[in-house]
């Protein structure tokens, strides 16, 4: 058994991807949203397209008077190209474009309108009120650089600029592994001795999160089935960038996943870390062909998976993904409540962090153990507490990996 810190499993991981390069694909605003941009997409046209109004009232051709004939009301996205002299108007709604002869807009508010004239109530400069054509950018300008993570705004931005195919990173692809004879799906029927698969709907979440296009297969760990399901681990695994999987790494007599991953030639780089929850863990590597697929082999315990995945698989996602930054931020904070537990390696605890009184303040989990459940509805953080360090009381500062 190769036991390592969970920053060597890191660096192992890490080394086995030494000059990974996303795919880059072409894709419609719709199919975008949280993939990463893989070129900078610039600026299709001038924006605003057009000289516009900012709100409604009366685009005039300005002159020393005050009085104006309206000839013309136009709403937005109707041009009115017709001529407007000296002493007319062009009655238009926020939005509009404003008539090439017009160099002013008058709000509507300082207007008085009687049928088809109006008379100007306040002073109003010449040039007033007019968004200029190309005031926020011109045609051509990086509005969203290569490396950009596609939010709704950034979306907005892209297709607002007459964008409608965006480059973005390829998803990674993942095969998603859950382990168990005692694993049922919601629907099926559940006997004396097993549970609902919740991992199920843990990870492939997650890993959808994250930017992956997911494959999900349950091995159920029996003897009598592993040589079929050996065959299924290995169809399904030959076009996948990352395979991850739940259960059966430790020591049981039917924990089958090292077994399957060295029937598919996987190379192991550990296969125990020194941490708590989440000690039983498994990582590796195949390579055919030049192609290489990891393997993240986390335990079956909900806790102790859920806290390897963020440490483990969500730095290789993003960086399958093309992210360059492959780490949750730390923030330092104060103890909500105790954390009594000792402490033989590093342990990552899960809790909420919230702010009160404008401090960051880390709540644990009420449960600490690493097949704790109920705690991950509300968990959005991880405390680090070194090998060593003796239960911390309240209000102690700790550092928290905010999730």
């Amino acid at each position: 058994m190769e036991i390592v810190t969970i920053t060597e499993a890191r660096r192992r991981l890490d080394g086995a991807l030494p000059s990974y390069e996303a795919k880059i694909e072409y894709v419609t605003p719709n199919q975008a949203l949280g993939r990463i941009t893989a070129r900078d997409i610039t600026a299709a046209c001038d924006y605003p397209p057009y000289r516009k109004s900012p709100f409604d009232g009366y685009a005039i051709h300005s002159h020393d008077g005050n009085a104006y004939e309206v000839v013309a009301t136009i709403g937005a996205g109707i041009v009115y190209d017709g001529p407007v002299a000296a002493g007319q108007a062009v009655r238009l709604m926020t939005g509009c474009a404003v008539p090439d002869d017009c160099d002013t807009v008058v709000p509507q508010e300082y207007v008085e309108r009687q049928g088809n004239h109006i008379r100007v109530t306040e002073s109003i400069p010449p040039g007033s009120n007019i968004i200029p054509k190309g005031e926020e950018c011109r045609s051509g300008a990086v509005i969203i650089p290569a490396g950009t993570k596609l939010t709704a705004g950034a979306l907005s931005v892209a297709v607002g600029l007459g964008n409608e195919r965006l480059p973005v990173y390829a998803k990674a692809k993942v095969l998603f592994l859950t382990s168990g004879r005692e694993l049922v799906l919601p629907g099926e029927v559940r006997h004396h001795g097993q549970i609902y698969n919740s991992n199920a709907y843990l990870f492939q979440p997650l890993l959808e999160q994250y930017g992956a296009e997911v494959t999900f297969y349950h091995v159920s760990d029996g003897p009598d089935q592993l040589a079929d399901e050996m065959a299924a681990v290995r169809r399904l695994a030959r076009d996948k960038d990352l395979i991850v999987s739940t259960g059966g790494v430790s020591v049981g007599l039917y924990d089958t996943m090292p077994q399957i991953y060295q029937s598919l030639g996987a190379v192991q780089l550990y296969d125990r870390i020194t941490m708590r929850p989440g000690s039983a863990s498994y990582g590796g590597v195949i390579e055919t062909d030049g192609r290489r697929t990891l393997i993240l082999g986390l335990s079956g315990n909900p806790s102790a998976s859920f806290n390897a995945f963020h440490l483990l698989a969500v730095p290789i996602l993003r960086r399958l993904n093309g992210e360059r930054n492959s780490e949750f931020p730390v923030v330092t904070c104060h103890l909500g409540e105790a954390i009594y537990k000792k402490n033989p390696v590093d342990r990552f605890v899960q809790g909420r962090l919230t702010y009160e009184q404008g401090q960051p303040i880390f709540t644990p989990n009420t449960t600490l153990t690493s097949s704790a459940l109920l705690g991950l509805a509300h968990t959005n953080a991880l405390a680090y507490i070194k090998k060593g360090t003796p239960p911390l009381p309240k209000g102690a500062p700790i550092e928290v990996i905010f999730l």
